[in-house]
């Protein structure tokens, strides 16, 4: 099949709530196939494809998502609930291989210190959230996806079967075209955001400072008036003004 969404849940949990992401989004594009990747027999007016597989671990989309039905994937994890018509995700497969978005991760000063592949990737080039994702069936992409799988489990003890480190240097050792959707396609909660400030231990200081601020401090400089005299005032003048996602 051409395109098509895909989800990978286990145990009764997960599931029901892969069902109930499912059913939102037949509101929106009820022609739109949808599989389930799971370990139990399920029935659901909103699943089209039902593939029983086995398990390794948490992380079993590592092994998985190559294995997707279709030419054009839109990938979801269970706890995803779409409230638009998406399908405009998979357009961008006509120019790229892959499509994230950033994660609130950039890169974690914790395994920059134990993993060399991940440590040398700047900072600018952000974690990705691996949640999300759209992949064509490119021989660029199938190589990402081995790669993504290579340094799962290499790291896979040292980053405790978690997946976006490797991810991340997948991304950046393979040569498929990125493309990184804005932040409404995948909204977070406060708690989400909030934990980057609790963990400052993992991420490092550095993590999500701002580096760049872009706003005209006031509207006024349109009728060539700028009344500000000295780099601190406009500093605090914009930081006042700031919106951070």
């Amino acid at each position: 099949m051409k395109k098509g969404i895909l989800y990978i849940a286990f145990k009764d949990a997960f599931i029901k709530e892969a069902l109930l992401s499912a059913e939102s989004i037949k509101r929106y594009m009820p022609d739109i196939p949808i599989a389930l990747f799971t370990n139990q027999e399920i029935e659901s007016p909103f699943i089209d494809i039902v593939e029983l597989v086995k398990i390794k671990h948490a992380r079993s989309k590592v092994d998985l998502v190559a294995e997707t039905p279709f030419q054009n994937t839109i990938y979801l994890d269970s706890d995803t609930l779409i409230v638009r018509d998406i399908s405009d995700m998979f357009d961008i497969l006509d120019r790229f291989d892959v499509g994230f978005n950033h994660d609130y991760a950039r890169k974690r000063e914790k395994y920059s210190k134990t993993i060399p592949e991940y440590a040398e990737i700047p900072y600018s080039f952000s974690e990705v959230n691996g949640g999300i994702m759209t992949y064509n069936n490119s021989h660029r992409t199938k190589d990402f996806l081995k790669l993504w799988k290579e340094y799962f489990y290499k790291y896979f003890h040292k980053t405790n079967g978690w997946d976006q480190v490797s991810l991340r240097i997948a991304l950046w050792k393979s040569e498929a075209k990125i493309h990184h959707f804005p932040f409404e396609y995948n909204i977070r909660s406060h708690a989400n955001r909030e934990k980057q400030d609790r963990f400052k231990h993992e991420f490092g200081e550095q993590h999500m400072s701002p580096r760049i601020y872009h706003m005209h401090y006031n509207p006024e400089v349109h009728r060539n008036k700028f009344n500000i005299d000295n780099l601190q005032e406009l500093e605090k003048s914009l930081k006042e003004q700031a919106v951070w996602y």
